[in-house]
């Protein structure tokens, strides 16, 4: 085989296909879905439904011995399976160039990405009922959940938060003029609080022209222009008392 069938080779190797398996919902997994869109990769989904059917599909693969600590949302690559959304996002980071070289821009970056994980999950605990039903598993028989109590405590929360969101946005993105992993999550969860609490982004101009900026990249623009975004999707799951579709 000549040299520029060997190259040709090496480009398929390169260029395989990227599976996403998550639930048919935002919540963690769209901040995958946007780098893969950006980098217009090829790569296909895997949706499973919220509802019986979707979650006896994954109780069968949870425990597949390649993919230990199973959980969702999970990315298979080249043979290999990553899961734990806050690793896929570093994981592509590294691969698609989009993690920070310089260490103090590694820090910083982490920092962020903790405080975004921290004010989800705190968004997870307001929005979902832990005394429900969920799926297959049984609900608890004692305790009462309050959304709107509980909503307003983290609104709270959300208006301490944000100002010191405006204060570092002052770059196109968080640590340069092109997005680094932590874009990508970062516009995303900031989306969820703004679409659960719009009143906390007024006067926040340094975030509005940060989401926008991010909404203008090459290939996710196209995206956020298509229908099918114009079209809504959850992203909390149904059941949620609050799940961001109307």
């Amino acid at each position: 085989m000549n040299n520029k069938g060997c190259n040709d080779f090496s480009h398929r190797i390169l260029k395989m296909t990227i599976k996403l398996t998550y639930w048919d919902v935002r919540g963690l997994g769209e901040a995958i879905r946007h780098i893969l869109r950006y980098q217009n990769e090829p790569w296909e989904e895997h949706t499973l439904v919220i509802g019986i059917e979707g979650f006896g599909e994954w109780l069968k693969m949870k425990d597949d011995e390649d993919l230990p600590f199973g959980n969702l949302p999970f990315i298979e690559d080249g043979g290999k399976k990553v899961t734990q959304s806050i690793t896929v996002l570093r994981y592509l980071g590294r691969k698609f160039g989009l993690f920070p070289t310089d260490p103090d821009d590694l820090v910083f970056c982490e920092i962020v990405e903790q405080e975004l994980y921290d004010l989800r999950n705190k968004m997870t605990s307001v929005c979902y009922d832990p005394f429900g039903a969920f799926g297959p598993f049984p609900a608890s028989e004692s305790g009462k959940f309050d959304h709107e109590f509980l909503k307003a405590r983290f609104a709270h929360r959300v208006g301490e938060r944000l100002p010191k969101f405006e204060k570092i946005l002052t770059k196109p993105f968080l640590i340069g003029d092109k997005p680094c992993y932590v874009d990508f999550l970062m516009y995303e969860i900031l989306d969820h609080l703004r679409c659960f609490l719009p009143e906390k982004f007024e006067g926040h101009e340094n975030i509005k022209a940060y989401m926008a900026r991010f909404e203008d990249l090459p290939n996710l623009k196209d995206w956020f222009q298509s229908d099918k975004y114009k079209e809504g999707n959850y992203i909390n799951a149904p059941m949620a008392a609050w799940h961001g579709k109307e």
